[in-house]
């Protein structure tokens, strides 16, 4: 019958879901999990090779053993000096140094001994936008790593999400694999502007790569071209997201087995 019928399609839709959701629930998992490991990793050496990217990221001032963690901070205009914190004491020095009482450099000591060290200028990076951009980084990648626990537990052994989560997912799907690229796009920032005023650490400054023979209009040409070309895949991505996204389970019923067929000659497409 056509009720019975449907009931088996939404049962047969509703294991392939299931599946699928499962599948890139532990592909997250199990990245997220090895991003945490390789991110400790690359802020201990972060905090050894470019102490000032470290300090601007936690919005550090003062050297300070041990030092705090930084969960969220109010600072002047300028960024020159934090007006309200709240932290969580010893966390930063064990992400930088791997033991709760390892001294951390500020941005003011470290400006001191760049200037003594590289001479005159200004060798602290944006505070605001290194800060945010690193928050952004780990929150988009966590969330990436909660939204997959959670399918998780809600699949697990035979079970489906109920209506209120199947609704909720519906709307969100096609928004949540963004929140890696969110998370990779805030961390590329926060790596570029954390460096600065350098291109290669302690040996080129950014203002010494500027090229003599490409002009200004040359080079905001080429990043519009680019921003445009990236703009557009953006946007054909989330479409092709939401176009089958919204197109459900494509039906692969085989056609009814005709006997006759079985004469006819076999075509071949190459």
């Amino acid at each position: 019958s056509a009720p019975g019928a449907a009931l088996a399609q939404a049962a047969a839709d509703r294991r392939a879901y299931r599946s699928a959701l499962k599948v890139g629930a532990w592909t997250v998992l199990v990245a997220t999990a090895a991003l945490f490991i390789t991110g400790d990793t690359q802020g201990k050496i972060m905090t050894e090779v470019q102490p000032m990217k470290m300090a601007a990221a936690e919005a550090l001032y003062e050297t300070q053993q041990p030092a705090p963690f930084s969960l969220f901070t109010i600072g002047t205009l300028d960024g020159s000096e934090p007006i309200y914190s709240i932290e969580i004491p010893g966390l930063l020095s064990f992400l930088g140094t791997g033991s709760f009482d390892g001294e951390v450099q500020g941005i003011n000591d470290l400006q001191a001994e760049y200037e003594q060290k590289f001479g005159p200028g200004s060798y602290t990076p944006i505070i605001p936008v290194t800060y945010w951009t690193f928050r952004l980084m780990i929150t988009f990648g966590a969330l990436a790593g909660l939204v997959a626990l959670w399918a998780l537990w809600a699949t697990r052994g035979d079970r489906t999400p109920g209506r209120r989560w199947s609704r909720w997912l519906r709307w969100s799907a096609p928004i949540l694999p963004l929140l890696p690229l969110a998370a990779n796009s805030f961390g590329w920032i926060f790596t570029e502007m954390g460096r600065q005023p350098w291109v290669v650490f302690g040996q080129m400054k950014t203002a010494a790569g500027v090229s003599p023979t490409v002009s200004s209009s040359e080079v905001m040409t080429s990043l519009a071209v680019f921003t445009l070309v990236y703009g557009i895949l953006a946007v054909v991505e989330v479409g092709l997201l939401l176009k089958y996204a919204r197109a459900g389970v494509p039906d692969v019923t085989p056609p009814p087995e005709r006997p006759e067929a079985h004469d006819k000659p076999l075509a071949f497409a190459y």
